[in-house]
């Protein structure tokens, strides 16, 4: 029995043996022989093989390098570091939610000022201050390439991201940041649309199931005033979710080290908060209570339906226009002592405001006793629910940077949280038509009276930013 089948060959190829194996009955020379050749013949494979693998090392080592598609330019890219890191930082302290249309113009030559009352009058100023906060916010030396395509891709990639680290790292500390147990917010699936404590904090009930633009969470010792003059008065609870996202969450029960880990602060040179960054801590802890699982894109709730896109423009546009006012700055004083430090919070800035530091604790407790020629005027109560959802709103009218001047249904309490801040009438009725989209009107023949100005401090100064 042959145990040669076939032979095959090729022009440029030495013949292969096809080797047919002996049967069960072949003799033992035959086995032997079959064996032989097939030895020869996986020799010649493994040459073979060790041969093609060199000449594709060297074939891919000449073949020439294609950049992907769409990569950018050397010149991009070594700005990508440098926007990132700012792009962080401005997701945090301030804009939560950037327009990416917006991000790729021009800063007009005289633009509104980001800090200034006038950023809210119309969608044209609200645009102009928003490039006006960005280009301030970015070194000089991204400017070139800030109209860009993959600057925007850079800025919008890095806050999201930025955003769900923050966001995971909180839900850790959560329970000691609400004082609850951590299982409501390490289990991001738990029920927590069941837990009493966490309702009575975001004002809702199985009777009233809408959500305030100004839960009691917001509040001081969480107790909410209808008069709405403690918003934003929760410092410890704020402070603690910007600590936690600053300087780590170890900080919350043990102090920094100087030789510890870079922090954001530290990344960021950051040693005060800002109306951006006090308008993210209260939108995360509302989140952070709320049934949703997950931080949406686009910034409403899957499960809840709350719009935060539309919280933290409200937030934002309260604190920068009432920035100067004394309870306000009592309110940023005490956050910056809890986050950074006396030493820090107690540092008067560029604009020459009055240094809080020193009466934070009595200033606080007064805060509730305050009573003046307007706290007998009537306000909206924040007791009333609001439905801060899309269809509750149009969403496309409600995003700052977008053509339009954001409005809610809740938007009286917005007002009213302004009227109650601010013991000037004619400046009230003024920023409260600001707030509803009017323009400020000052009547015809009439010269308004200047609102008193504090020892040192200058009009129309910016709000330093680091």
């Amino acid at each position: 029995m042959s145990y040669l089948s076939r032979n095959m060959s090729d022009d440029d190829e030495e013949p292969i043996i096809e080797v047919s194996i002996p049967g069960p009955n072949a003799s033992k020379g035959d086995l032997i022989e079959a064996m032989k050749v097939l030895q020869v013949q996986v020799q010649k494979l493994v040459e073979d093989n060790r041969s093609l693998r060199e000449e594709n090392k060297i074939l891919i080592a000449e073949k020439p390098k294609r950049k992907r598609r769409g990569e950018p330019p050397e010149e991009l890219v070594v700005h990508e570091q440098t926007i990132t890191l700012h792009a962080r930082k401005y997701g945090m302290t301030v804009e939560m939610f950037p327009n990416s249309d917006l991000l790729n113009k021009t800063c007009p030559e005289d633009p509104t000022l980001f800090n200034s009352c006038d950023r809210y009058l119309t969608a044209m100023t609200q645009e102009s201050a928003f490039l006006d906060e960005l280009y301030h916010h970015f070194p000089n030396g991204v400017h070139c390439v800030m109209e860009s395509t993959f600057f925007s891709d850079i800025v919008m990639k890095s806050i999201s991201e930025a955003r769900s680290s923050e966001i995971n790292k909180l839900r850790g500390v959560a329970g000691d940041i609400f004082g609850l147990p951590g299982m409501y917010f390490t289990n991001i699936n738990y029920p927590r649309a069941s837990v009493t404590e966490i309702q009575e904090m975001l004002g809702v009930s199985a009777t009233n199931p809408r959500y305030k633009i100004f839960p009691p969470v917001l509040f001081t010792g969480m107790c909410e005033d209808p008069s709405l003059k403690t918003v934003f008065g929760n410092c410890e609870l704020l402070g603690k979710i910007l600590k936690a996202a600053l300087h780590g969450v170890t900080s919350l029960h043990q102090a920094a080290c100087a030789g510890g880990s870079k922090t954001n602060a530290r990344k960021w040179n950051l040693d005060k908060v800002t109306p951006g960054s006090i308008a993210w801590a209260s939108v995360i802890a509302i989140f952070l209570l709320s049934p949703d699982s997950e931080f949406q894109k686009s910034g409403v709730g899957k499960t809840s339906g709350i719009n935060y896109k539309v919280l933290f423009f409200q937030y934002k546009k309260l604190l920068i226009i009432k920035w100067d006012n004394p309870r306000i700055q009592t309110i940023v004083q005490s956050i910056n002592c809890q986050v950074f430090g006396a030493a820090k919070a107690s540092i008067s800035d560029s604009t020459g405001q009055e240094d809080f530091s020193n009466e934070i604790n009595r200033a606080m407790l007064a805060l509730d006793m305050d009573s003046d020629s307007q706290s007998d005027t009537s306000a909206p109560s924040s007791t009333q629910g609001v439905n801060v959802s899309p269809s509750q709103a149009d969403t496309d009218a409600q995003e700052p940077p977008e053509h339009a001047i954001p409005t809610l249904s809740a938007i009286g309490d917005t007002a009213s949280v302004m009227q109650e801040v601010d013991n000037d009438t004619a400046d009230n009725n003024m920023l409260q038509n600001v707030v509803q989209g009017q323009p400020a009107s000052r009547g015809k023949g009439r010269t308004r009276a200047k609102k008193p100005v504090a020892q040192g401090t200058r009009r129309g100064t910016r709000l330093r930013q680091n």
